[in-house]
């Protein structure tokens, strides 16, 4: 019904674009922290942040969480404004939902990074799930279907719940209170690695490298 021209570009675009963003995410979100590891330096990255494993985070990542956004509401104006493809929803609860996709895939690197700091192990798990996340967020074959051992794997991704959020508002047009839980879990992810920064910052400080 949202989709008149029967375009199937409206319903992949809106969906692996987003995809890609969360495993560029990923990965540079893990690179950035993991490289000061293996070199050596995130003693001096801690301490230069006056030992708080927070501001050490928030330096480094706000930067990129500024670039990844804006990336990413580019590409919502080249769908919905460029290209046209359907917004019958609010646009802010889409703007908003693209912010919390970038803070959540920089939490869930983030969760990786701390619970695995190895460079070349974190990386490999995360692509492994970036890669994935275009079968398992079910885009194109529905969670249902799936088998259980498998379908389950669709909810700890977070582009899953953008997806979502871009199937209710944008599609069919629903208010935010109709999709909030999906928002809500989104929240959860960004709060997900905070238990886990004081892992990060002993292995910071006492950087041990495994080839």
């Amino acid at each position: 019904l949202a989709n008149p021209w029967m375009n199937y570009s409206v319903y992949l675009s809106n969906s692996f674009l987003p995809c890609l963003l969360q495993l560029i995410i990923f990965q540079i979100t893990a690179f950035s922290i993991l490289q000061e590891i293996k070199l050596g330096t995130s003693i001096k990255w801690v301490n230069d942040a006056g030992q708080s494993i927070v501001i050490a985070l928030f330096g480094k990542l706000m930067p990129q969480f500024i670039i990844f956004t804006s990336v990413g509401l580019a590409m919502q104006s080249l769908i919905y404004f460029y290209w046209g493809f359907p917004l019958n929803g609010n646009v802010w609860s889409m703007i908003w939902a693209m912010v919390l996709l970038v803070i959540a895939s920089q939490a869930f690197a983030l969760m990786i990074t701390s619970l695995i700091p190895n460079l070349r192990f974190a990386l490999s798990i995360l692509s492994l799930v970036g890669i994935l996340s275009f079968s398992i967020a079910a885009f194109s074959f529905p969670v249902e279907s799936m088998y259980p051992a498998v379908g389950i794997f669709s909810y700890i991704v977070p582009i899953r719940y953008y997806f979502l959020i871009y199937i209710n508002v944008a599609l069919n047009g629903y208010e935010v209170y109709y999709c909030r839980w999906d928002y809500i879990v989104l929240i959860l992810f960004a709060l997900a690695p905070m238990g886990l920064l004081w892992k990060l910052k002993k292995n910071s400080l006492n950087p041990v490298y495994v080839p």
